[in-house]
């Protein structure tokens, strides 16, 4: 297959207004990405919470918790006797490093 060639002459400057010209043309149909959580509702219930932090209900109570090692990582909001955590909560410790138990080795287990 023949493929036919074309140079153009142009300035930088000329150069730069096309560039331009394409990179305006690309913002003004350019759509952002939802932010993160935007999904989620306003509060969110223990199993919506476990889930979106991927971390078990028992792991979800323990959290709620001071403790000597660490104060609470998220606390519950009680909304006539019910569980709820806000959504800003949840996000903000998504982003926090997660923070594991460490625990003793069993006598007689592997070192």
């Amino acid at each position: 297959m023949f493929q036919q060639t074309i140079q153009i002459t142009m300035t930088p400057d000329q150069l730069g207004e096309l560039v331009r010209g394409a990179v305006r043309s690309e913002l003004a149909t350019y759509t952002p990405p939802a932010p993160e959580g935007s999904d989620l509702p306003e509060l969110l219930t223990r199993r919506q919470t476990s889930d979106t932090l991927q971390v078990s209900l028992t792991t979800l109570h323990d959290w709620a918790l001071d403790t000597e090692e660490r104060s609470a990582v998220l606390l519950p909001l009680k909304i006539n006797g019910r569980v709820r955590y806000r959504r800003v909560d949840v996000l903000a410790a998504l982003k926090q490093p997660r923070r594991f138990k460490h625990t003793k080795a069993v006598e007689g287990r592997g070192k």
